[in-house]
């Protein structure tokens, strides 16, 4: 009876686990369980950049691009350090001035702000930033159909919502008014 009281104060006594150190590094009984939970990726450049291609129109992506591969364009001016909404003000730009986006990209840099690029072709820069964030806005709520992670399970949900942004969303697939920002 004795060695068993022994054994069982040694055990209740804890200073020695309170000694131990965290490393960070640890290992639970579930990290080798599979996840099956859909995380999308919120954040996804390729993704914003064909919801983008969708809201606007093919002809005007080619006219402001010279590409007919505009979501690739996109993608490449999204990764290269250009704000989403800043970028569809330069798109709003190119197209109402015919001014070539590639030359506006340069300028944007030279010059340090939006402001002075809109103020030297003669735009609006609160109206095209307005209507660029109303353009932004739909095609983030449409990010998630260019998502390639989505479950089986979410496709009706998915097929639900893009019946109901299509219907929302009617007035940004059209061509760009060509007539604002231009100087008389």
């Amino acid at each position: 009876m004795r060695p068993l009281t022994m054994v069982l104060l040694l055990a209740l006594s804890g200073p020695p686990a309170a000694a131990q150190v965290f490393l960070g590094a640890e290992v639970g009984p579930d990290a080798f369980l599979k996840n099956d939970e859909v995380r999308l990726d919120t954040f996804s450049d390729e993704a914003f950049a064909w919801a983008l291609s969708a809201q606007i129109s093919s002809s005007t992506l080619y006219s402001v691009f010279d590409s007919t591969e505009g979501e690739k364009e996109i993608f490449k001016y999204l990764r290269s350090g250009i704000y989403r909404q800043e970028l569809i003000t330069l798109i709003l730009i190119s197209e109402k001035t015919a001014v070539p986006f590639s030359k506006l990209v340069p300028e944007l840099a030279k010059e340090g702000s939006l402001r002075s690029v809109a103020k030297k072709y003669g735009g609006d820069l609160p109206m095209l930033f307005s209507e660029a964030g109303e353009i932004k806005a739909v095609a983030d709520s449409e990010m998630r159909l260019f998502m390639d992670n989505l479950s089986v399970d979410n496709s009706a949900v998915a097929m639900q919502e893009l019946a109901a942004i299509s219907e929302s969303s009617g007035v940004f697939t059209a061509e760009i008014s060509t007539s604002i920002g231009k100087k008389p």
